[in-house]
């Protein structure tokens, strides 16, 4: 990570921002002025900028965007004739969602109160400096950017949700519905779009099947208690057209980095299909039973068939008590995914969001220091829920049996030398990355991908859990037939009763703390030895550190020609 950037002046700021968006970003200019308009151009060339048409009408404008869309618009917003600047900005915004910043001579509120109904991403006051201009491009660009990454975020995260087998609803603190999936909708028998803003008491409806009595609403008492609640055991859900539908699951609180309540996300699902399999057993085992019993009256001398009845009973028995505690299990694993990653997009999120709210409120008064330092924010929270849906997509692949992989000639002496450069310019002076490579590694055929992701995830780990800092030291040796990668760390270990669970998707050591993390890492590091059909060790000790050695065999030569893509099914 960088630890710090020196501006020294104002042109190193507008690079800097510049290269965070694009280089020779393309911009619209819509000025009736002539003699302003050239003006205008020819400023924004002098910087860089390349002006796709310069046009003095809102008709113009829209003609020029669809033969040659701009990233940017500026906009005067009184335009002579009968559509002026700020419907033309609607338009534009409208039908090609292009980021609109205004240039006015006027600064009344009547004409700003209309401007903001189109949702501008800046405006410039006639006349203004090359520099005033180039900021507000460049911010506009960057904020327009932004939004629409979040936005795709956001998407994912409702398709993803909109996609597991369960029925989900979430609420804000005060019960308000804010999401419910198709599923909570066919359970229920409304649409998202009625309840969305209503309160949950208003939807969800449950009685004890037995008691026949109103069950206390579950985001109630999670809101109060700021923590998950199970619902109890032979709950009812009512439907909107009266129907009662058996449920099982829970429900939880959602929570900030700081501990605050932000909501409550309620997650349940149909048992009736379990309950006519366990009425099955049931009557099976009644049966079993009867027929045992009949057996016992009729035929006291067929002992061995007695008892062959019975352990068939008991082979059932104990099959049943397996699956119920299999679901258990799986119940246990779905509310820890929820909460995982629900924490970990949250927090990036959230960062964004507050950097983006106070750009825009405070972005005009503020130095370009301090905008920068909210735009790395915001940077840094978009590249970690990039990784985390890449690790994500990793994973699935992997259950999948469908990951890729391509050996080919390789310098791993040269890449692996590479990787620890890349981890020196990022860690702080409390730590120490040696490589050590006795031989040559050249000419080795592995997957490159594959290999970065094994070291990148293994060096990651090591600064991560090595808070005091201390010597990091990665060995490379070569034999015959093998390659052999050993990374130490003087962090603070893994106890001895977490090592056989390491390489578990979403498990996490029981003495990191709150050292940030999904458990995917160490997942990943394996999947990709595995593909080589390598092997990787752990020799640990809590508060001396940790060692990984991974080996991997050394693939036949392909030669110079590109190998295709082979799918290798992983050992589970």
């Amino acid at each position: 990570m960088v630890n710090s950037i020196q501006i020294k002046s104002v042109r190193e700021v507008h690079q800097q921002i510049r290269s965070l968006t694009m280089a020779r970003a393309k911009i619209l200019i819509v000025e009736d002025e002539r003699i302003v308009a050239l003006s205008i151009q020819t400023r924004l060339e002098a910087l860089g900028y390349s002006v796709t048409a310069n046009v003095g009408s809102a008709d113009a404008a829209l003609e020029s965007i669809a033969q040659n869309p701009p990233d940017l618009v500026l906009m005067d917003i009184q335009l002579k004739g009968s559509v002026d600047g700020i419907e033309a900005a609607n338009q534009i915004r409208y039908l090609f969602q292009l980021p609109v910043v205004y240039l006015t001579a006027y600064n009344n509120d009547d004409t700003i109160d209309r401007a903001k109904l189109t949702q501008p991403y800046g405006y410039l006051l006639k006349p203004f400096e090359s520099r005033e201009l180039c900021t507000t491009i460049e911010v506009a660009i960057y904020k327009h950017q932004m939004e629409q990454q979040l936005q795709q975020r956001e998407q994912w995260l409702a398709t993803t949700l909109k996609s597991i087998g369960d029925a989900v609803i979430a609420t804000d603190p005060q019960q308000l519905i804010t999401f419910m999936n198709p599923v909570a909708e066919a359970l229920l028998g409304c649409q998202q779009a009625e309840v969305l803003g209503h309160d949950l008491s208003d939807v969800f409806h449950t009685i004890h099947e037995n008691a026949r009595e109103a069950i206390e609403n579950p985001v109630a008492l999670v809101l109060q208690k700021g923590m998950s609640v199970p619902l109890e055991n032979q709950t009812l859900l009512i439907t909107k057209d009266g129907r009662e539908i058996p449920i099982d699951n829970t429900a939880a609180p959602i929570k900030n980095d700081t501990g605050n309540i932000l909501g409550a996300v309620l997650v349940f699902h149909d048992v009736t299909e379990q309950r006519r399999i366990k009425a099955i057993l049931e009557r099976t085992n009644e049966e079993l039973e009867t027929r045992v019993a009949e057996s016992t009256a009729q035929l006291r001398q067929t002992n061995k068939q007695l008892k062959a009845e019975i352990a068939q009973r008991q082979h059932l028995e104990n099959e049943l008590r397996l699956a119920l505690a299999q679901e258990r299990e799986l119940n246990e694993l779905k509310s820890r995914i929820v909460a995982t990653i629900s924490h970990e997009y949250r927090t990036p999120l959230t960062t964004i969001l507050s950097s983006m709210q106070m750009l825009q409120h405070y972005g005009s008064r503020w130095t370009e220091e301090k905008k920068l330092k909210h735009f790395q924010r915001v940077q840094e929270s978009v590249q970690h829920l990039t990784q985390l849906v890449n690790d994500m997509i990793f994973i699935e692949q992997a259950e999948a049996r469908t990951l890729a992989f391509h050996p080919t000639p390789l310098d791993v002496e040269k890449i692996t030398r590479q990787i620890v450069e890349e981890f020196r310019s990022k860690v702080t002076d409390k730590h120490s990355i040696v490589l050590a490579c006795p031989e040559s590694c050249d000419r080795t055929v592995l997957d490159e991908n594959l290999l970065r992701l094994i070291l990148n995830n293994l060096l990651s780990n090591a600064i991560k859990y090595s808070p005091n800092g201390g010597l990091i030291e990665l060995e490379l040796t070569s034999a015959q037939s093998k390659i052999l990668f050993r990374l130490s760390d003087q962090g603070i270990g893994i106890p001895p009763t977490d090592q056989p669970q390491l390489f578990q998707a979403f498990f996490r050591g029981s003495n990191i703390g709150i050292t940030p993390g999904v458990g995917l890492g160490l997942v990943i590091v394996k999947e990709c030895v595995q593909l080589h059909g390598g092997e990787i060790f752990v020799e640990s000790t809590v508060g001396e550190g940790t060692t990984f050695t991974v080996i991997l065999p050394r693939l036949p030569n392909q030669g110079e020609r590109s190998p295709e893509s082979v799918n290798i099914p992983i050992d589970k």
